[in-house]
């Protein structure tokens, strides 16, 4: 016989479940880079930081270090910093399963004010390794 309160049961238990697992790795990469842009715009060096790979290198030439204090100094010399990123696009890495890569059009303002003083264009690439369950920016280039 058909009991309405064990059928009501087990889809709270079934959707209870659904919500306690992990997002997929290729949203979980969407989100780390969204969050890297959040703590840039927000003038959140250490945060950023905090997101790069021990081993982070940029433009084959920057790295954690040098990219932190290129960041303090974009913060000290403009108070407004914006970052708006078109097309963003991430993908795992189809041979790695701990490496992701995005690509993304990307402009830069910085201003002391309302008016942008700086606009920077870039085309980004980049490439992310999750290291304990946390994807970090491992390489990151741009034209």
């Amino acid at each position: 016989m058909y009991n309405p309160a064990k059928g009501l049961a087990w889809i709270v238990c079934a959707l209870t479940l659904m919500a306690c697992t992990s997002p997929a790795p290729e949203d979980a990469l969407n989100e780390a880079a969204k969050q890297l842009q959040h703590n840039l715009e927000n003038r959140q060096a250490g945060a950023a930081t905090r997101q790069l790979h021990a081993d982070f290198m940029a433009q084959q030439y920057y790295n954690r270090q040098a990219a932190q204090q290129q960041m303090l100094g974009l913060f000290l010399r403009y108070k407004n910093v914006n970052i708006i990123v078109l097309n963003r696009q991430c993908q795992l890495d189809k041979g790695y399963y701990d490496l992701g890569h995005c690509t993304a059009q990307v402009a830069v303002t910085g201003a002391q004010g309302l008016i942008p003083e700086r606009l920077e264009h870039y085309q980004v690439t980049s490439q992310w390794q999750l290291t304990d369950k946390e994807w970090q920016l491992h390489r990151l280039d741009w034209k």
